[in-house]
């Protein structure tokens, strides 16, 4: 698989509230850890987010509540693709699969957006990487799009460690 594939789930919701199944069987993976993002405030960013080498990572994606815009960017200097970014906009109970060799970051568009993703492989600090998001023009405009055309700042919600990072060359 080359590129980002969204998958969507059923979601069940009752008088109880909802459930939502994580499609595990639809892609032939060793899932070996899952992550939860709880983000209470609209606007907020992670990302762009990588690892390399052995260490290099696939992502399973699943928004549990809220709404976020997803973005993968190839970061694989051999491809066709290289620094192409696919933007998603992923629901509750839609899926989104990122391949090794992609940098991954979101932005939630609702209060309260609970994030779960599943990762392949084991994180090293050491094999990390990250794409200033500011230097990927898809991804400003987007944002810019998104806060109606003023973007302040001051209104996106970011990691100081996101804020600064210039590690990574094209």
């Amino acid at each position: 698989m080359e590129r980002g594939l969204k998958i969507s789930n059923k979601v069940f919701v009752d008088h109880r509230g909802t459930f939502a199944p994580l499609s595990l069987t639809a892609l032939d993976k060793n899932w070996i850890q899952s992550n939860i993002s709880f983000n209470p405030k609209k606007g907020t960013f992670r990302g762009l987010h990588f690892q390399v080498g052995e260490f290099a990572q696939a992502k399973l994606v699943k928004v549990i509540t809220g709404c976020i815009i997803d973005f993968i960017v190839d970061i694989r200097p051999e491809s066709d693709d290289y620094m192409k970014v696919y933007e998603f906009l992923v629901n509750p109970g839609e899926e989104l699969y990122v391949p090794r060799g992609y940098a991954h970051g979101f932005l939630t568009i609702e209060e309260n957006t609970v994030v779960q993703y599943l990762v392949d492989n084991v994180y090293s600090p050491e094999n990390e990487g990250s794409i200033y998001w500011k230097e990927v023009p898809e991804v400003l405009d987007t944002m810019i799009e998104y806060h109606d055309g003023v973007l302040n700042e001051k209104e996106i919600i970011i990691s100081e460690k996101d804020l600064i990072t210039k590690n990574f060359n094209k």
